[in-house]
């Protein structure tokens, strides 16, 4: 990721701009921001800059150390997470603080990502004080944190802190079509909507939406044919979490249907779980669903209440 990449915060960005073309950054930088707004890609961002070889804009992002930093293998960018047990203790900082005064091994500079260094407690943040004081040359330290509040004033007052702000709706949708061109432009809109244009939370709303959408519309396929309405509703109430969910849901129930349909006429490409399913229902039931299913489908294009949608939904698949 080169900067212009990065969405929204344009003050912060055109900021970094003029400060990597004057090659004026400073050694120490915190990066603030709530979960999913894009800390860690802009730390890496700052650490390709550190190790960018180019005479001219960095980093540039075709010199050997941008490739490697790319694919994170460059071995002058360090990276620690405050999340992960003991990576951000005081003998782990005391080992950065060693290792910082060693040259770098091929960039112009060493970069270290710390990660979460809300989590650091003060004897370990104390310990990284005293590199912060006297740092050594062609050393960066990047670090992110939910709130810079959380650390010490003496860790704040040597650190430029960046401030980072989700960007809108629309520059999500349009961040997240580069990121995922698999996904469709539904999917991503409303995951945006949803995450408030946290790109990060509306990532997560759609990776969720995989495995859990698939296992969601075979449990409603399951719980319509059962004698009571109990299972079908549980299923069906599920949906009404966020509208990403409803519509991957949706889809994923169109394309069972169809496909119980197929494995009815002896299609051999089907599914074991369309074969399974296909034997609790007639042949004239099926075609039935696969109407009803895809207008269900098409309703939930109108900007409907989920929670009155699901109760919908179970009434419509019981009725069949």
């Amino acid at each position: 990721m080169l900067l212009n990449d990065f969405a929204a915060n344009d003050e912060l960005k055109f900021e970094l701009t003029e400060a990597m073309k004057a090659r004026s950054l400073p050694h120490a930088v915190i990066i603030e921001g709530e979960k999913g707004c894009g800390k860690r890609s802009l730390a890496s961002v700052l650490a390709a800059y550190a190790v960018c070889t180019s005479s001219g804009d960095r980093p540039c992002g075709v010199c050997s150390g941008c490739v490697k930093a790319a694919k994170n293998i460059h071995p002058d960018i360090f990276v620690a997470d405050g999340n992960n047990s003991g990576e951000l203790n005081i003998e782990s900082v005391r080992r950065i603080r060693s290792d910082a005064y060693i040259k770098p091994n091929e960039a112009p500079c060493k970069a270290y990502i710390l990660l979460n260094c809300e989590k650091m407690l003060p004897a370990a943040q104390n310990a990284f004080l005293k590199v912060l004081e006297e740092p050594p040359e062609n050393v960066m330290f990047i670090m992110t944190a939910l709130s810079s509040a959380n650390l010490l004033q003496t860790v704040r007052s040597r650190s430029r802190i960046m401030t980072l702000y989700p960007p809108s709706v629309n520059e999500a949708v349009a961040a997240l079509k580069r990121i995922r061109p698999d996904i469709s432009e539904e999917i991503i809109s409303q995951s945006a909507a949803d995450s408030g244009g946290n790109i990060g939370a509306a990532l997560e709303l759609i990776a969720s939406g995989g495995e859990e959408e698939k296992k969601t519309a075979e449990e409603i396929f399951r719980a319509i044919p059962q004698s009571t309405e109990y299972a079908l509703m549980l299923a069906s109430g599920k949906i009404a979490r966020n509208r990403a969910f409803a519509v991957a849901v949706l889809d994923r129930l169109c394309s069972l249907s169809a496909e119980c349909v197929r494995a009815s006429y002896g299609a051999a490409d089907a599914g074991s779980a369309a074969r399974e399913l296909s034997e609790r229902f007639s042949r004239k039931k099926l075609l039935k669903l696969q109407s009803t299913i895809l207008h269900a489908r098409d309703v939930l294009n109108i900007n409907v209440n989920l929670n009155f949608y699901s109760t919908w939904l179970c009434a419509v698949l019981r009725s069949e």
